[in-house]
Formats: structure tokens, C-alpha cells, sequence
């Protein structure tokens, strides 16, 4: 019976160490790739929420994943022998790895890379939070920006590896605009614009009804001098055309008598 039982325990035993083994041997053939292909960081700093971004959350280069989140950390918490310890994007900034894989970056070498990166942050490379709809879950995008606008930020420490800076994301420059325009309404006094336009309304009206009465005073008399500048107008023109068939008739009331030769 003891026979027994030691020969299950054993099956039982090398049944798990097998499983176990199997297990082993699949993660390293499917985890080798990204164990052992290259990885080129860098580094930027949020100073707004990055809600919904995670180790592991992917990171696109304009929608084509290069990589992603390596690490997570208050900005204070990686540099704390930095000497401007009150300065506001170390205090308060979030400190965001990134790990590229993507082998159009890996395949450089370190100058290069860093050639590449002072190339593109000065024309508007920067790292930006993109929310994906209503779920919640957000990922880090590399796009371009107006680097005019949008300013690389300059920190007073040394990075530990390549930094790229980041630019607010879409949806936080809508919130602050809308809170903007909120607090400008705020200082709106609605009841007394409404009062001055109702005044304004009514003394529009009182103008309009004043000029009404003053055009139908004036409109009888306008429209007499004009019929008679018409009348003066056809006199004329008769009178000319007279003079242009009958001249003497400006000198003599009737034309003059004809000559006799004899009296001559």
C-alpha cells in the first residue's frame, strides 16, 4: 500500500516539475524578443494629470507604436540633489520613462540619437498625453507641435537619460480655456447689460420715431421743389431749342421786316 502511495507522490511531483519546466521554456521563447532586443530611453516630465498611464502603457510616434512606459515617479523623487529643490517643474512634475524599442531608433548610435533628438525638439517634437475616448485608458504620444507656442521646457538638473519635452495634451488646454471663459462670465453683471440694452432699445425706438415724423414734415416740400426744378428744367430746354431755330427771337419780339431793295 505504502508502495502505492510513494509511486503517486512521484507522479504527482514530476508531473508539476514538468509543468513548471514547460512553463519556464515558454516564457523565455516568447519573452526573448523583448528581453533581449535593444532598448534606446528617454525621459520628460508632465505637469499635468497623467491619469490612465501605467508601467507598460505604449508609446506611438504619430499613432505607430515605438515603445513603452518603462517607469513612473515624482520628478523630486529621481533628482533629489537637485540644488533649485522649490523650483515648480521639480516639485510638482511627474517623472515619466520610456523605453523605444523601435528598431528606426535602436539601430543609432548614442551621438546620433542625441543629433536626431536636438534636431526634432527644435522643430517641435514633443511628448503628449492622449486620451482614448470615454474609457478612460490613455497612452503617450511623439508628435510635433508650433515650437514657437510651445516651448521646450528647460530643467535645472541633468537627466539620466535622453529628455524630450512634453506639451499639454489637448484635453487639458480645453478645460483651461473653458475655465477661463467660466471665470470671465463670472465677472459678467448679466442684470445690468440687460438693463443698458433695453435703454439702448428704447431710445433707438424714440430716435426712429423722431426721424419718421421729420421725413413726412419734410417730404411734401421736397417733393414740390422737385417738380419744380423738373418744370425750370423743360423751360429751358425749350427756350434753347428755339434760340437754336430762331435766334433774333432773343433780340426781337417778332421777326424783323424783310428788306425792300428799292429803298436801299
Amino acid at each position: 500500500m505504502s508502495n502505492t502511495n510513494e509511486i503517486s507522490y512521484f507522479k504527482i511531483g514530476t508531473f508539476v516539475l514538468v509543468g513548471l519546466g514547460l512553463m519556464i521554456f515558454a516564457l523565455l521563447i516568447f519573452g526573448s524578443s523583448k528581453l533581449f532586443q535593444p532598448v534606446v530611453y528617454i525621459e520628460t516630465y508632465f505637469e499635468e494629470s497623467i491619469q490612465g498611464v501605467s508601467e507598460g502603457t505604449p508609446v506611438k510616434y504619430r499613432g505607430l507604436q515605438i515603445g513603452y512606459v518603462e517607469k513612473i515617479a515624482f520628478t523630486s523623487e529621481i533628482y533629489k540633489g537637485s540644488e533649485n529643490l522649490d523650483e515648480k517643474m521639480h516639485a510638482r512634475s511627474i517623472y515619466v520613462k520610456i523605453a523605444i524599442t523601435s528598431k528606426l531608433f535602436t539601430q543609432l548610435t548614442s551621438d546620433g540619437f542625441k543629433q536626431l533628438l536636438s534636431k526634432e525638439i527644435a522643430g517641435g517634437l514633443r511628448v503628449k498625453l492622449v486620451t482614448q475616448g470615454l474609457t478612460g485608458t490613455s497612452y503617450l504620444e511623439l508628435d510635433y507641435v508650433n515650437p514657437k507656442t510651445s516651448p521646450p521646457s528647460m530643467v535645472s538638473w541633468s537627466p539620466n537619460d535622453f529628455y524630450v519635452p512634453s506639451a499639454t495634451s489637448t484635453l487639458t488646454r480645453l478645460s483651461e480655456n473653458a475655465q477661463y471663459i467660466m471665470n470671465e462670465l463670472k465677472d459678467i453683471d448679466f442684470k445690468k447689460l440687460f438693463e443698458d440694452l433695453d435703454i439702448s432699445a428704447a431710445s433707438l425706438g424714440r430716435v426712429a420715431s423722431k426721424t419718421e415724423k421729420l421725413l413726412n414734415q419734410i417730404n411734401y416740400p421736397a417733393i414740390t421743389t422737385m417738380q419744380n426744378f423738373k418744370i425750370i428744367s423743360e423751360n429751358l430746354r425749350a427756350i434753347s431749342s428755339r434760340v437754336k431755330l430762331k435766334p433774333s427771337d432773343m433780340i426781337f419780339s417778332s421777326y424783323p421786316p424783310p428788306l425792300d431793295p428799292n429803298k436801299l
